[in-house]
């Protein structure tokens, strides 16, 4: 195989791997975590932990509003970035520290 040749193979390995890359790459988590405090259609209260970008699209996901939603029909009570803040309700912050340990 001549220069000329070796260039080209090598330009197509190079364009069929960046292609490549492009297909399988993953779009990034949002950063955020935080934990919604919900009633399900049960009735029985829940902390559901949420990776999003803003406490307010964790509520819409909590509420079922949003396309990676958990099950519908949830009732959220309050949602919270737990590293930096409690829940309103002593209840409901004393619950969840007993659900984390």
């Amino acid at each position: 195989m001549n220069i000329a040749g070796r260039w080209s193979a090598l330009a197509v390995f190079c364009a069929l791997s960046v292609s490549t890359a492009l297909v399988f790459a993953q779009a990034k988590m949002p950063q955020g975590e935080f934990v919604c405090q919900v009633k399900d259609a049960d009735g029985e209260t829940r902390f559901v932990g949420i990776q999003a970008s803003d406490v307010n699209r964790a509520k819409a996901i909590a509420e079922g509003k949003a396309k990676w939603a958990v099950p519908a029909g949830r009732e959220v009570v309050e949602c919270i970035n737990p590293n930096t803040q409690t829940f309103r309700q002593r209840e409901a912050q004393k619950l969840y520290r007993e659900d984390v340990r």
